[in-house]
């Protein structure tokens, strides 16, 4: 049998081994670039820990945050319920009140509309507290004084393991450390080899004490902020009447600063520790312990407490000021340190183990720490090497599914670092966190600040993962199921006491690492952007419908899903026009609540994601014979809501947020417009729509240039030979097979698109580009390979993993199409829909193979 294009390329593992992630480090600033950046040239992930190296040479540092350690105090106010909306919004005392800005952004006024007119949020501890939010572990820290004047050092970081090296000299004096963040362990190893040193080289693990208090009391946490200097809760209309200002005073016994770090040692171990609140999670508290232990080397151990001057003092780059008055509070502030100074100086080495171990770990940290600390002396620097080797290699197999194979090797580099970090997605923070452990994180997460930038939690309105389970990468997405089993019965609980509805709800986001008992509130206004629950389940229902993740479907799909159907059925209100229409709901970070839910109607992503719902759980209720009662009732739903609401522009309509409002999108602005959801999120307006409905939501892509309407251009057809731009003008032309497979990595449904449930090949790739692709996934649950060369198709494989109805758009237009079961060599039936170009259909079996030739 003949070799398939897809077959006998260097495998990714062995590609790995060729790449290298350079990294110049920063002398001052851990994070010299946008919080939420998720370049793998930034940082060192691991499935729990992300971490930077900067600092100078002399002081190399280390500073990470862990998924768990979290200050999860949290307020708990009264609830709003929809009802108190609706009477603000309807109230006399806000007739004619419109607080949205003629121009500029559209972000909404903070706060929901009051019964005595003006704003109020009930949830206003949200902006009130720093916490909950993820807090620093710490910084290591390589000091070597005789580096001082030397270049600011390179890392280079192998990507088939992971290791990190810099090699750092000045004069006589040298020192090559080597970096390692275990894969299957809490460890971080930390080796030496160093030449010329007249002083000895010592490593330090620092904490500084927590600074957060300062957002909302003294320095010395002994007072709260001034009543002027605090979050607003009630704004009065009326600007003669006072502001309402948040009363940090009556929660006193619990909002106190955070106690100071502690330091320690003990034979071989050293460590710093630090206590954080007690609160309903963890009464007693959360503990954490980072601890090192040297090995390969005697050295002497010290540790202080409450001490100035003792790490590295974190300043903001030029580029990126977000994170300024955080930084200056935590160089004011003191700080436990327990250092570890080598016995001999001149030339050797020595190696330095870390762990971290947190009250989520173990009941007993120290003991934890220290048995795996001396395991992994014993195993060695090189057996931790080996495993991290092992463990890349395990994540580069699992890739050869969903790979593209390009010609030639300039690819390897951007192929290779692109898959280096595709374990995590970005709303996970570039780990893996897992809701049910008490984990969580965000791209935004700082790695060594005090107040977090939305709590370091990330959000739920901006969920566009379809593209990345048609690459057949859903393992990094688990963290979405694993909020949804975690958060669904206390959703089911905001449904009942916010909505007086039966079924579920999820909202907004930024739901903490805690128990969950009590759906957490955080902003009345966002809150009522509704899709946000159905953006969450797609991300399931991909699994499931591209992935046939069967397991997933009958535990969770279906139940999360059925009940939201059954909220969004009892929220929509039938009026006179008999369509159902769905007020009030809130365009994503937009315009917000304004008198008789003028701004907040029917908003695009609401229409669609509700249709998206009823029709999804629908079909799920036919698949699984069960709910044909609910199937009916939500069919009819969906075919008797509104349509798209659209404005009428000079170049012709184009779809708007919401009804008879004039879109308009500028910097600063939410960076996702919603009126692109038909097509990047619903999959209602795709490649197999009509030609009026593509164009309309094309110029509605170009002339409301959100930065991510990109996907827009590539998800209709329209950039085979560009990279898209925001505004569909001054595109890039893809010229080469490294642009290519740059294009490919931020957009994969260009080469396979089945999001109208037919399957495209190559819809998006230009005419001279000679690639083929292995495994990546499709709707109904195929595996689809496939390759191409300047002449056009020329195979197509189709791996099943359940039995269905397999629609592929014709590779060969025009021309006969034969479908062989390759195990048996038969000929399938096979039926050619004509309606709309030509569409080969067959029946496909559950673990067959199936190859479409050309007759």
């Amino acid at each position: 049998m003949n070799q398939l294009p897809w077959q006998g390329h260097l495998p990714l593992k062995e590609m790995a081994k060729q790449v290298q992630i350079s990294r110049r480090l920063h002398p001052t600033c851990p994070q010299p670039q946008a919080a939420w950046s998720m370049d793998s040239k930034l940082y060192l992930n691991h499935p729990s820990i992300k971490a930077a190296l900067w600092g100078p040479p002399e002081q190399i540092t280390l500073s990470m945050i862990k998924s768990d350690i979290f200050d999860r105090r949290i307020a708990e106010p009264s609830i709003l319920t929809i009802q108190e909306i609706r009477d603000g919004a309807f109230s006399e005392a806000n007739e004619g009140l419109l607080d949205i800005q003629p121009t500029g952004n559209t972000r909404p006024s903070y706060g929901s509309l009051d019964l005595r007119g003006g704003r109020r949020e009930p949830y206003a501890a949200f902006r009130a507290y720093p916490f909950p939010c993820q807090k620093p572990v710490g910084q290591i820290l390589i000091r070597c004084y005789e580096l001082i004047g030397s270049d600011q050092p390179e890392t280079i970081q192998v990507c088939s393991n992971g290791l990190t090296r810099s090699t750092i000299a000045h004069g006589d004096a040298s020192l090559q450390l080597d970096v390692l963040l275990s894969m299957k362990r809490s460890v971080i190893a930390m080796r030496t080899k160093f030449t010329g040193l007249s002083q000895p080289l010592s490593f330090r693990l620092y904490r500084h004490r927590d600074q957060a208090h300062r957002m909302y009391m003294n320095a010395e946490g002994t007072e709260f902020k001034p009543m002027h200097e605090r979050q607003p809760v009630y704004r009065p209309r009326d600007s003669d009447q006072p502001i309402e200002y948040y009363n940090y005073e009556d929660e006193a016994k619990w909002n106190g600063p955070i106690e100071p770090p502690t330091s320690g040692s003990e034979g071989r171990f050293f460590w710093i520790k630090q206590m954080l609140p007690a609160e309903k999670t963890f009464p007693n508290g959360f503990e954490y312990v980072l601890m090192g232990l040297v090995s390969d080397s005697e050295a002497d151990l010290d540790s202080v407490e409450n001490s100035f001057g003792l790490g590295t003092l974190p300043y903001s780059d030029e580029s990126w000021k977000f994170h300024d008055k955080d930084y200056e509070h935590i160089r004011q502030a003191s700080g436990a340190a327990a250092t570890a100074t080598l016995l001999a100086n001149g030339s050797g080495q020595a190696t330095i183990y870390t762990v971290v171990i947190t009250s989520n770990d173990a009941a007993d940290i120290m003991g934890e720490a220290r048995q795996q600390l001396l395991k992994a002396e014993a195993d060695g620097f090189e057996a931790l090497l080996e495993e991290n080797t092992d463990w890349y290699g395990a994540l580069y197999d699992k890739r050869e599914s969903g790979r593209v194979l390009y010609p030639g090797d300039s690819y390897y580099e951007k192929e290779i670092t692109h898959l280096f970090n595709s374990w995590a997605c970005k709303h996970s923070g570039g780990c893996q966190t897992d809701a049910r452990k008490f984990e969580a994180s965000a791209s935004y997460a700082g790695i060594e600040t005090d107040i977090q930038p939305w709590h370091s939690l990330p959000c739920y309105n901006e969920l566009f993962y379809t593209s990345t389970v048609v690459r057949s990468r859903e393992d990094s997405l688990d963290m979405w199921w694993q909020l949804v089993e975690h958060w669904l019965p206390a959703a089911r609980k905001n449904a009942s006491e916010v909505y007086g509805l039966p079924g579920m709800i999820l909202v907004h986001g930024y739901l903490p690492p805690i128990k969950p008992d009590r759906y957490v509130h955080t902003n009345s206004t966002l809150e009522l952007c509704l899709d946000t629950g159905a953006q969450v389940l797609k991300v399931l229902w991909d699994m499931w419908d591209y992935a046939a993740d069967e397991a997933l479907l009958l535990r969770l799909l279906y139940p999360a899903l059925r009940d939201l159907a059954i909220f969004y059925a009892s929220y929509i209100e039938l009026q006179d026009d008999g369509l159902f229409h769905i007020v009030p709901t809130v365009e994503a970070e937009s315009w917000g609540i304004q008198p008789r839910f003028e701004y907040s109607r029917d908003t695009i992503s609401a229409i669609s994601m509700f249709r998206w719902t009823f029709s999804r759980a629908a079909e799920l209720a036919d698949y699984l014979n069960t709910d044909q009662d609910l199937k009916l009732e939500w069919l009819h739903a969906a075919k008797n809501l509104p349509s798209y609401p659209t404005f009428e522009t000079e170049e012709g309509l184009i779809y708007a947020g919401v009804p008879g409002i004039k879109p308009r999108w500028l910097r600063g602005c939410h960076p996702w417009y919603i009126g692109v959801y038909p097509t990047t999120l619903a999959d209602e307006i795709h490649l197999d729509s009509s030609q009026e409905e593509k164009e309309i939501m094309l110029r509605t892509a170009r002339l409301v240039p959100a930065g991510h309407n990109r996907p827009v251009y590539v998800l209709l057809g329209e950039s085979k030979n560009t990279f898209p731009s925001v505004d569909g003008t001054h595109s890039r032309i893809i010229e080469t097979y490294e642009d290519l497979c740059r294009a490919i990595n931020e957009d994969p449904e260009r080469v396979i698109n089945s999001r109208s449930g037919r399957i495209h090949l190559f819809p998006a790739v230009p005419d001279w580009a000679e690639v083929s692709f292995r495994r990546f996934q499709a709707r109904g649950g195929f595996w689809i390979s496939a390759a191409r060369t300047t002449s056009g198709v020329t195979v197509v494989e189709v791996e099943a993993r359940r039995s269905a109805s397999c629609r592929i758009m014709n590779p060969w237009p025009g021309e006969r199409v034969a479908v062989v079961e390759l195990a048996s060599g038969n000929n399938m039936d096979v039926n050619v829909d004509k309606t709309d170009h030509e569409c080969i259909i067959f029946n496909a079996l559950e673990g067959h193979i199936y190859r479409l030739i050309k007759r």
